[in-house]
């Protein structure tokens, strides 16, 4: 049976950092040697020295970590630069296990993603439960979700996110057991059989006006949008393009594809987002997801009362999910993870309606009093199923809960 702890602090010094969260974790226990450290960290941490600091007290750990532009942990969520928070997992071998490559990109997320997940089944054929988590800068996640569902099936459940920075769209840090590195991808896998789990996303924008056409893409690169360069198409739809165009990008809110009026019913939403970033040398605009010729995308803007009326929606929709479930009708969370998007921290929320967000979502899984184990990150993008189907999503809180 798998055992999880969690842990987050605001502390500049790496070692001390990673010291006070293992007291929190373990109080004056020994850490039990070996298991899987999973680390977030915004990015005035660097992930090298706080796995180093890790390894220092549990030499026999196994550690993997992103960049983030900020942290939530059972303590709350914190984005200043010297947050970071790590959840640990322990347990049988033939429970966890977990698969890495470098030089991950969106050219070639298919062959990689395809080699991640193959090791990842040789090791743990039984894992029916994965965390998997992509560069966010350059990636192609509907092809890595594809290789994972060729290896897997489609039945599995596939949560987590993508890499991010401080909001700069600039560069993104994975550590993927002996380095840090801008190119990595993880794929973790659980095959506890007494665990199950919830899982839900939700955004709250709203589209607007009349929809842009692709007209010519290439993978992930939308070329052209209503037959002219898709930035200038975009630029001047939007209206107001400042001259930090990707800060424009991110903070305008995300481009809407309309969905499956079945999957919108559980979405809570008729779109989902996708974030796209300019490329200013060739005009065109890169995606973290494929798209295609005939796609229509509209312009969004955030709805306030729509990402807190639909979020309690969710909660409700997770806690009858567990209860529906389990075997007494109860709660019984192990651990939750929590993958928001970076604009849904303090570029979207002050403090005061961050903390309220934040402190909504986790009374909703508390048992006396007690929030469980709880790993959190403002990164670009989210994995979370949708209707049965594990998407790419953005813009979103996305939440995976483990349950017993």
């Amino acid at each position: 049976m798998l055992r999880f702890h969690s842990a987050s602090v605001r502390i500049a010094d790496s070692v001390r950092a990673v010291d006070e969260c293992i007291e929190i974790l373990y109080g004056t226990e020994t850490p039990p040697e070996g298991g899987l450290w999973i680390v977030n960290a915004v990015i005035g941490h660097k992930l090298d020295k706080v796995a180093s600091a890790i390894r220092a007290r549990v030499p026999s750990a196994s550690v993997l970590g992103s960049s983030c532009g900020g942290v939530v942990g059972r303590e709350g969520a914190g984005e200043s630069m010297t947050h970071v928070a790590v959840m640990t997992v322990d347990g049988p071998a033939d429970e966890l296990a977990w698969s890495a490559a470098e030089d991950f990109h969106a050219g070639n997320a298919r062959e990689k993603g395809l080699a991640l997940a193959k090791d990842l089944h040789d090791k743990l054929p039984g894992a029916r439960i994965l965390y998997l988590l992509s560069p966010g800068l350059d990636s192609r996640n509907d092809a890595l979700l594809a290789s994972v569902h060729e290896v897997f099936g489609e039945d599995v459940v596939i949560f987590g996110g993508a890499s991010s920075d401080n909001y700069k769209g600039v560069v993104t840090s994975q550590y993927i057991g002996d380095k840090a590195r801008a190119d990595g991808v993880f794929l973790i896998g659980f095959a506890d059989p007494t665990l199950k789990a919830a899982a839900r996303a939700t955004h709250g924008f709203t589209a607007y006006g009349d929809p842009m056409t692709v007209t010519k893409a290439n993978g992930n690169i939308v070329a052209e949008l209503d037959g002219m360069p898709a930035w200038t198409t975009y630029s001047r739809r939007f209206g107001e393009i400042s001259e930090d165009g990707i800060k424009t990008a991110l903070v305008s809110g995300g481009l809407a594809v309309e969905l499956d009026p079945a999957l919108a019913a559980e979405y809570g939403n008729p779109h989902i987002l996708r974030m796209g970033l300019p490329q200013t040398d060739t005009g065109a605009i890169r995606l973290s997801v494929s798209a295609r010729e005939g796609d229509r995308f509209y312009l969004t803007t955030r709805d306030e009362e729509l990402i807190f009326s639909e979020q309690k929606k969710t909660l409700a929709a997770l806690r009858e999910d567990i209860a529906a479930h389990s075997k007494d009708g109860g709660l019984h969370p192990v651990a939750v993870f929590q993958t928001d998007c970076l604009l849904r921290g303090r570029t979207l929320f002050d403090k005061v309606m961050k903390d309220e967000i934040t402190g909504m979502m986790q009374n909703a899984f508390q048992s006396e009093g007690e929030t469980p184990p709880w790993l959190g990150m403002y990164g670009f993008g989210e994995f979370c199923p949708l209707g049965g189907q594990n998407l790419f999503h953005t813009y979103t809180t996305s939440l995976l809960v483990l349950h017993r």
